[in-house]
Order: structure tokens, then C-alpha cells, then sequence
């Protein structure tokens, strides 16, 4: 995957499943942002313990590298989750 640039930001948003296996398991997910933009979240230290967050809102701070494909990819620094649902 190749990039095009670089840069620290902040955003705040929900945790989505972004793509799955076979057997239907998120192995990928993605911060919908509140002004709707998408950030694939890399899985990558930080970033791997936001999958036990999918669907909570949360404040993500990480570089965020624009893909050649205009996508944008964050690798997690830190996190905070803000609301937590819970289910019954």
C-alpha cells in the first residue's frame, strides 16, 4: 500500500467493521468521523485494541496518511472511548 503524505491529527467518531473474513470475523474496521470522513485504522499495536470497541464513539489522535487511492489511514498513538453502549 503506498502513500502520498503524513500528518498527526485527532478525530472523533465510531468505530465501524470495515472488512471480514470468511467466516463473517471483522478484521478490519474504521472510524466513521463526525463530518463524515472515513479513517481505515490501521491494525497495528494502539489501533488493534479498538476492536473490542466497534459501534462506540470514540477520540482517536494518530497520523493519518493519505493512500494513493485517496484514502485516508490512520495508525492509532492514542484513544479515549467516549460513550459506551452497553447491550443487554
Amino acid at each position: 500500500m503506498k502513500t502520498k503524505r503524513t500528518l498527526e491529527r485527532t478525530v472523533t467518531g465510531i468505530i465501524i467493521p470495515q472488512r471480514w473474513d470468511s467466516k463473517g470475523n471483522v478484521t478490519g474496521i474504521s472510524i466513521q468521523a463526525f463530518d463524515e470522513s472515513e479513517y481505515i485504522v490501521k491494525a497495528y499495536k494502539r489501533g488493534i485494541e479498538l476492536f473490542d470497541f466497534i459501534h462506540e464513539k470514540v477520540k482517536v489522535t494518530g497520523k493519518v496518511f493519505e493512500r494513493l487511492d485517496r484514502k485516508d489511514l490512520i495508525e492509532v498513538n492514542r484513544f479515549e472511548v467516549l460513550e459506551i453502549h452497553n447491550s443487554v
